[in-house]
């Protein structure tokens, strides 16, 4: 094996960052790099994503997104694991075992969803996992979105499929959306500071709300939907020629009933071509071709901490599509 150095991004120049981004991302953007500080937190604390290089040459890259962990009244400083990438020729020679025990000596206790190639690295790692967390969706137009279909060129049916969905739907009262402002970001910390939840879950707070919601680049498509005392914050945007609404965060039971309900309205009314969320208690749509979409995640965690450990066993309990990079992962990279 080649002598490596390990840096942290943040001694990096952008366009050596970008060079690299650009071999192992699709649909690489130069907003990637502008806001690199966002994207992975760097300044909430002393924690940063980190490079391999070889040669003068960056071969790998481990990211990482501060957060905190609650359990039984004790927080932890903890970091999500995000953007694991090792460049194709340079896999199978050790140096991504190498970049993952330099980021693990980052902060003790670490958490990531993550895929199959790198639950392998963890494994050796001797992480634990679970697939407790689940990813769903709600297709509104599944002509457009299942391959298998749309490979026959049935998207003319997406007027059709919307005209009986709004019909269906025609008792549900339609919703408006906002934009984030303060004083929701301050009624989400009130929320979340009068919840007693006896598991371990993700911290948020102001700071993290006010990172996430309103500092991120993505704000200009970032809505709050709320009615009755539920809400839903949802994220749009185009996935080739697929508009999507991930659901961030909500109050209330992915279960198709109440605000879920009235905001499936608003996204047909809006071209929405279908629904994406997380949950930690899963329950399928009652679609049939929901069933295409139901992905068991791949949850996988380290801490000294037996207490912690324990408790992550039994799923992080509050997980939604906010957390990590599981929302954005497909945007501008």
């Amino acid at each position: 094996m080649k002598n490596y150095i390990i840096k942290k991004i943040s001694t990096i120049s952008e366009d050596q960052l970008f060079e690299f981004y650009n071999k192992v991302y699709k649909n690489i953007n130069k907003s990637f790099i502008k806001n690199l500080n966002w994207y992975y937190r760097i300044g909430y604390n002393t924690f940063e994503s980190i490079v391999i290089i070889v040669e003068g040459k960056i071969i790998g890259h481990a990211g990482l997104i501060p957060a905190e962990i609650e359990n039984q009244g004790k927080k932890y400083s903890a970091i999500w694991f995000t953007d694991f990438i090792i460049l194709p020729e340079q896999r199978s020679k050790g140096y991504g075992r190498i970049l993952t025990e330099e980021w693990m000596k980052i902060c003790p206790h670490q958490i990531t969803f993550c895929n199959d190639l790198s639950l392998k690295i963890f494994k050796k790692s001797n992480w634990k996992y679970n697939f407790l967390v689940n990813r769903n969706v709600y297709p509104i137009n599944p002509f457009k979105i299942m391959p298998i279909i749309k490979n026959f060129g049935l998207n003319t049916a997406d007027d059709l499929i919307r005209y009986f969905l709004k019909k269906n739907l025609k008792e549900e009262k339609l919703i408006k959306s906002e934009k984030i402002t303060e004083s929701i970001i301050q009624n989400l910390t009130n929320l979340e500071k009068k919840k007693k939840l006896n598991a371990a879950f993700i911290v948020r707070d102001e700071r993290w709300f006010r990172w996430r919601l309103i500092e991120t680049p993505y704000r200009n498509d970032i809505y709050f939907f709320e009615n009755g005392g539920e809400f839903i914050i949802g994220h749009i945007f185009n996935q080739g020629k697929i508009k999507r609404l991930n659901i961030l965060y909500t109050n209330s039971a992915n279960n198709e009933e109440g605000i879920f309900k009235i905001v499936i309205k608003w996204s047909i009314e809006n071209n929405i071509d279908y629904i994406w969320y997380l949950s930690s208690k899963f329950k399928n749509s009652n679609k049939i071709f929901s069933i295409f979409y139901k992905k068991n995640l791949n949850f996988a965690f380290k801490t000294p901490s037996s207490d912690l450990s324990r408790a992550l066993e039994k799923s992080l309990i509050n997980a939604q599509g906010i957390d990590s990079d599981i929302d954005y992962i497909t945007r501008d990279r």
